[in-house]
């Protein structure tokens, strides 16, 4: 099968490359993805395609050059962090890159199947629209369908989901106000109510974000540039657990069920990896809670929990994705965001989290089952049409 695009008049640049597996080991992460007798079924390498972007604002960063490679290693901002440190070889790999200034015709011979690893629509909405058409037109089998991450926004997150019973979406509007004064307008006029966050629209980790609790603080607002660029409004809510320490909770979702992936513990309200270093590295019963949570997932959050977190991640439609979140005192589940955008790469560089590194290591182990199973009903589907 050999797929073309032209994406006509849009302005864009395609590249299609060849890239090599990953040169680093890591033998503890390694699971077989297929019986003797399927491996001997496929005699040929599963082709996968790797659908990534440049960001709208055409900005990427180098990271470093790579004598092995030859060349430089870039940073595509907007694009998923998915088994990095993991070989597979079992795969031949093309990566297809969307973005730029200057249309190209698209060739792909071969592919079996795509993995769309674009996640941000705030960064890459172009490029998801591009992928959208390519992997439409050309009848790819894909992994996390561009059109489903593209939906997934954060005001989108709120319009599509804030209907499941025992969840709570805090109200959330997407702005591109050229002034102070628009903000303090949706206020007064009732679109949102204080407090509220405001956040960069693509920013993570809680970069740039700021509570504003009353109209009295409205000129703390002058350190963000009001020119049209994009902005989250979103309304907060003071999730404090009895003991007045803050908590969030992070799920995965991958292939349709739910793993459970960290607790975050602290006296701030913006939680992020850093603040465990704050109380839980040194605090066991901290830490035994987050085992517990990851142990027990079902009992932390109850049947009720589990059936409503589990209806919001297959109205997503994505392969993969996570989910961060608190539980209220009513035992609602409090979303923060829940989108592809989580980088789960393993690593052992976090003191404050080695006692996870067995449930990381599954988490690898089911994302790249999740491979193998969608790459081998792929290879099949091809190998039917060709005869």
């Amino acid at each position: 099968m050999k797929t073309t695009a032209t994406l006509g008049q849009k302005k864009t640049h395609h590249l299609i490359m060849k890239i090599k597996p990953s040169s680093l080991p890591s033998p503890s992460l390694s699971i077989k993805t297929g019986s003797s007798k399927q491996q001997a079924v496929n005699s040929r390498k599963p082709v996968m395609l790797h659908i990534k972007a440049i960001p709208d604002n055409h900005q990427i960063s180098v990271d470093n050059y790579d004598h092995a490679l030859g060349g430089f290693n870039y940073s595509y901002n907007g694009n998923l962090h998915l088994l990095e440190n993991e070989r597979m070889d079992e795969y031949e790999h093309q990566t297809m890159i969307l973005g730029g200034s200057r249309p190209k015709r698209i060739d792909t011979p071969g592919v079996d199947f795509a993995f769309n690893f674009i996640c941000d629509p705030d960064i890459s909405r172009k490029s998801l629209e591009y992928a959208i058409q390519f992997v439409d037109e050309n009848s790819i089998p894909t992994l996390n369908h561009p059109a489903k991450v593209l939906r997934l926004t954060r005001d989108g997150l709120f319009r599509h989901f804030s209907d499941i019973n025992g969840l709570k979406i805090p109200k959330t509007l997407s702005i591109s106000p050229h002034s102070l004064k628009e903000v303090q307008n949706l206020v007064e006029s009732g679109e949102i109510a204080l407090p509220l966050i405001i956040r960069p629209a693509g920013k993570h980790g809680g970069q740039g974000m700021y509570l504003l609790e009353s109209l009295d603080d409205i000129r703390e607002l002058e350190r963000f540039a009001f020119d049209g660029r994009n902005y989250y409004l979103i309304e907060f809510h003071d999730y404090r657990s009895a003991d007045g320490f803050y908590r969030k909770y992070r799920i995965l979702w991958i292939d349709g069920k739910i793993y459970p992936r960290h607790l975050i513990i602290d006296k701030e309200w913006n939680l992020h990896a850093a603040n465990k270093n704050n109380f839980m590295r040194d605090t066991e019963t901290f830490i035994q809670e987050e085992t517990d949570f990851l142990v027990n997932c079902e009992e932390v959050l109850g049947n009720d929990g589990m059936r409503n977190i589990q209806t919001l991640f297959s109205g997503t439609g994505l392969d993969y994705c996570g989910m961060d979140f608190s539980l209220m005192p009513d035992n609602r589940v409090f979303v923060f965001e829940a989108n592809a955008a989580m980088n789960t790469t393993y690593n052992r560089a976090h003191a404050a989290s080695s006692h996870l590194d067995s449930y990381l290591i599954m988490h690898e182990q089911a994302k790249i089952k999740m491979l193998s199973q969608f790459a081998n009903t792929a290879v099949a589907e091809t190998d039917k049409r060709s005869h």
